[in-house]
């Protein structure tokens, strides 16, 4: 735990001093030399943190509850001597550092997952967030990081979805389509990103659309048969499986996304209110705060909503920077440091825990 702790207030001491507040989308930069230094030391000091998260990453033996099963699976893979549920793009990658390194050479395979990880994340930290050490701080103290440790190919497809957010921010819906599309060919769960995004997008909260909250909340209360049918037509394999389908409530996301909903409804005018990105990622959060009050029922519902709680980490900077008062922002954001420095904390205390497994951290490096 004492190496995580460190490793985190490294990577977030290097982004404190990553500056991109002076960013702002619609209106035109000019360049000074101030400024191409500034960048210069943006670019040196994000690569450092990528450099850090990959290599504890890459370096890792038997770290993630599911570690050794894909070992086992890489095997399958390559020798075609067992059918795997895995899609298409994760097979043919295995099939290629298999060949260039060696049929059981698993350690190539996990590193070059670690490496696209940290880089589509870190990239897309970089050029979506207000704040990067604010993004950096809560994308690390939700536990993202240390979770990419186990299911190796969401969090690759999670990392590319932070990543491609700018292209739809962008209105560059092709590119932003054709990057979700490639993720589809490593963990088809991202395709639901679409349409996640584009109504999260498009949804303005006036009187006339404000009764589709009780009606949602109808449909999935009501909904379980047709949906669980629907959801199983894509992973059949999950329905009555003792691990996954136990329709299991979770509360501390319920309490997680409640809690950046009342935040964000306290600061509405000023920090969600007419700022499309704001209002997409508020809407995204309140997508995710539905499923999980009322779609336990769905198998492993986190691998869908984590694409939505994604957006706290842009969500929340964008709130705190635009509270004038600097006193109310520091405090605000003291109280906000406080709940994630403790949620991460109990994060890392259950590292041990069988079903997550990141503690204690192993290394091949010295064996």
């Amino acid at each position: 735990m004492i190496l995580y702790l460190f490793i985190t207030a490294v990577v977030l001491f290097m982004g404190y001093y990553v500056n991109t507040e002076y960013r702002n989308r619609g209106r035109c930069v000019v360049k000074t030399a101030a400024l191409s230094r500034q960048e210069f030391i943006n670019k040196t000091l994000v690569l450092a943190v990528f450099f850090v998260l990959f290599a504890v990453s890459a370096l890792r033996i038997g770290i993630g509850n599911d570690y050794w099963e894909y070992r086992n699976q890489f095997l399958y893979i390559a020798g075609y001597e067992k059918s795997v549920s895995f899609e298409m793009g994760f097979q043919y990658a295995v099939r290629l550092m298999q060949w260039l390194f060696g049929k059981d050479n698993y350690r190539t395979s996990f590193a070059l997952f670690s490496f696209l990880t940290c880089a589509f994340a870190v990239k897309g930290m970089y050029d979506n967030a207000e704040s990067f050490f604010l993004t950096l701080f809560l994308f690390m103290t939700n536990g993202f990081y240390f979770m990419s440790f186990s299911n190796v190919r969401y969090y690759f497809v999670f990392a590319v979805v932070i990543y491609s957010m700018k292209y739809f921010l962008e209105h560059k819906y092709v590119a932003f389509v054709l990057w979700i599309l490639v993720a589809a060919l490593f963990h088809k769960t991202v395709l639901v990103v679409i349409p996640i995004f584009l109504v999260a997008y498009f949804l303005k909260w006036t009187r006339k659309t404000v009764w589709l909250i009780p009606l949602a909340t109808a449909v999935l209360w009501l909904g379980e048969k047709p949906i669980r049918w629907l959801v199983f037509k894509f992973y059949p394999y999950y329905e009555g499986d003792a691990l996954y389908d136990t329709g299991r409530v979770s509360y501390m996301n319920i309490l997680k996304c409640a809690a950046v909903l009342i935040f964000c409804l306290i600061h509405w005018k000023k920090g969600i209110k007419g700022n499309k990105k704001a209002e997409m990622l508020f809407n995204m959060n309140l997508f995710a705060l539905l499923l999980y009050s009322f779609c336990s029922y769905i198998p492993e519902l986190s691998r869908i909503c984590y694409y939505m709680v994604m957006g706290h980490i842009f969500l929340i900077p964008i709130v705190l920077l635009s509270i004038d008062d600097k006193k109310w922002r520091y405090i605000w954001t003291g109280i906000l440091g406080v709940a994630y420095l403790g949620y991460y904390l109990v994060f890392l205390y259950q590292g041990y825990d069988p079903y997550i497994m990141f503690l204690p951290y192993m290394t091949w490096l010295f064996t």
